[in-house]
């Protein structure tokens, strides 16, 4: 797909950011994150997980794991983990945040180029301009596949390691993170 054929949405999504606060405003209301369609969720700064036939499971930025609403014993090596994956799962929540301000960005420079290569006759750099711009969208999409990587490794060592969390094992799979690159590369097309 050209890049010229992003123009409509990412212009949208420009006006859309353009209808919310300025840069200086602090408050920004991040809500409730969702990752592998819910069975992940950060919330409260907790991470949720919901896994089929299994009471939810929280952790936290400690490394505390309930079930339950029930603290599960853990080893320092196993906290170690679960803060692990706590920290994949909330840089998932930062690099999406990154990623639609890139969008916002490429949006605004979309429109910049193809007004400033209409006005002078020079349309030919409005597709150089764009994929420039488009270039720091994808690198930061990669970044949301590591994290997702970041997820899988944590949650495979958990499983291996803790017989309550082997219920959430499967949240992320393998076939997930490489969707997430697949998906990526054929944004390249």
């Amino acid at each position: 797909m050209s890049k010229q054929a992003l123009l409509i949405p990412l212009l949208a999504a420009g006006l859309l950011a353009g209808c919310g606060k300025g840069p200086g405003d602090a408050a920004i209301n991040l809500g409730d994150t969702s990752i592998a369609d819910g069975a992940i969720k950060l919330r409260h700064g907790e991470v949720a997980l919901h896994a089929q036939g299994a009471p939810e499971a929280v952790i936290d930025a400690a490394g505390t794991l309930r079930i339950g609403g029930q603290a599960i014993a853990t080893t320092p090596a196993q906290r170690a983990q679960i803060q692990r994956y706590y920290r994949n799962a909330l840089a998932v929540r930062e690099h999406g945040i990154a990623t639609g301000k890139a969008g916002a960005a490429v949006a605004g420079q979309a429109v910049a180029s193809t007004l400033k290569g209409l006005a002078s006759g020079n349309t030919d750099q409005i597709d150089k301009d764009v994929d420039a711009s488009a270039e720091k969208v994808q690198q930061a999409a990669l970044k949301i596949c590591d994290d997702l990587d970041g997820i899988k490794a944590a949650q495979d060592d958990l499983a291996g390691q803790l017989a309550a969390f082997k219920p959430y094992a499967g949240l992320i799979g393998a076939g997930d993170v490489k969707e997430c690159r697949q998906d990526d590369d054929d944004k390249d097309d």
